[in-house]
């Protein structure tokens, strides 16, 4: 068998698509359904990504174009972006959650629009102190933004929805919302086999990113941690993640999570004890402020807004507004 691809469950292969960015690998997930293939998560639209998944159906004896279903876990561009042109080689039905279509409409949108261009998202994060002096506006954007590797089914097949069973073949994916990473990320959970395709949700190694952006969810850390206990009693042998190994102990990995986000927020409450401090400065102490691409900076500050925001809703931190900016403080 291809060194890209491994059978994890019967009939269930794990194929690894190269990423030109870290991590430097995506986890897809192909199902065999007996009378129909699906495929969990796509890839970027790269030739050598193309190629991998190409390369690891042919040992399997297959072909890109006998693909009949595909399912995003939600519309990144290492899980979503090589969709339109894997629906248009296979003719396959594309499944997505609606909340994640529309986010991957409005990247396509905004990869024609500079920031520039977009005021309320300047101002967004002025007020959370991003120095935009520091950092030009015009790099404010991931580098494949823009690119042939992000080519999204702009108009999908079918909407996802909590609770949705998808019957293909001999197999039944049961559809769980899991909002948080992303507004409408979602898991497949095969009862049957007693395995859950985790998308980013649930990573054996690393937190999934999960920041408060302009026009996103209003408590995103707050969605996730309750996705988190959502599927913590799932009965599930085997986890299936976007990245890094399939693991076992779901219900570690959880608590896991959960401790790391309760810690993270003791450590930024106890920044902002003595005196208030905007998002930015918070994630400059959390983070460290050596140089690094300025959209690791943006993806630091938005994950600690996250952070702060939850606070202020759970009644640990309060807001001030002072000279156009917002800053926290705990109570």
């Amino acid at each position: 068998m291809h060194a890209k691809i491994v059978e994890v469950l019967g009939g269930i292969y794990k194929i690894v698509l190269p990423l030109p960015m870290r991590p430097s690998q995506v986890n897809v997930y192909l199902i065999d359904c007996a009378q129909a293939l699906a495929l969990i998560d796509t890839g970027m639209n790269t030739p050598q990504s193309l190629d991998t998944l190409k390369a690891a159906l042919e040992t399997l004896g297959r072909r890109i174009e006998d693909l009949d279903v595909i399912i995003a876990t939600h519309y990144h561009v290492d899980h979503f972006g090589a969709s339109a042109p894997l629906r248009q080689r296979s003719g396959a039905r594309v499944y997505i959650h609606r909340e994640d279509a529309a986010r991957a409409q409005r990247m396509a949108s905004l990869a024609a629009t500079p920031i520039t261009d977009r005021p309320q998202s300047l101002a967004f994060f002025a007020m959370h102190g991003f120095p935009l002096e520091r950092y030009p506006p015009d790099t404010m954007r991931p580098s494949w933004m823009g690119t042939e590797g992000y080519k999204p089914v702009l108009e999908p097949d079918e909407f996802l929805s909590d609770g949705d069973v998808i019957e293909i073949g001999s197999r039944r994916l049961k559809i769980i919302w899991t909002p948080g990473h992303s507004d409408g990320h979602c898991v497949v959970y095969l009862e049957r086999e007693q395995a859950l395709i985790a998308g980013d949700h649930l990573l054996p190694t690393i937190t999934p990113h999960v920041g408060l952006y302009p026009e996103g969810a209003a408590n995103p850390l707050g969605d996730f941690l309750a996705s988190q206990h959502k599927v913590q009693d799932l009965p599930v042998q085997a986890v299936l993640p976007a990245h890094g190994e399939v693991y076992a102990d779901l219900h570690h990995r959880v608590d896991q999570l959960l401790e790391h986000h309760r810690r993270r927020q003791d450590r930024m409450l106890g920044l902002v004890q003595k005196s208030p401090r905007t998002a930015f400065e918070v994630a400059e102490r959390v983070f460290g402020d050596r140089p690094r691409p300025v959209f690791h900076v943006i993806a630091a500050t938005c994950e600690t807004l996250a952070h702060l925001e939850l606070a202020f809703l759970e009644g640990k931190a309060r807001k001030v507004e002072r000279d156009d900016r917002v800053l926290f403080q705990a109570i």
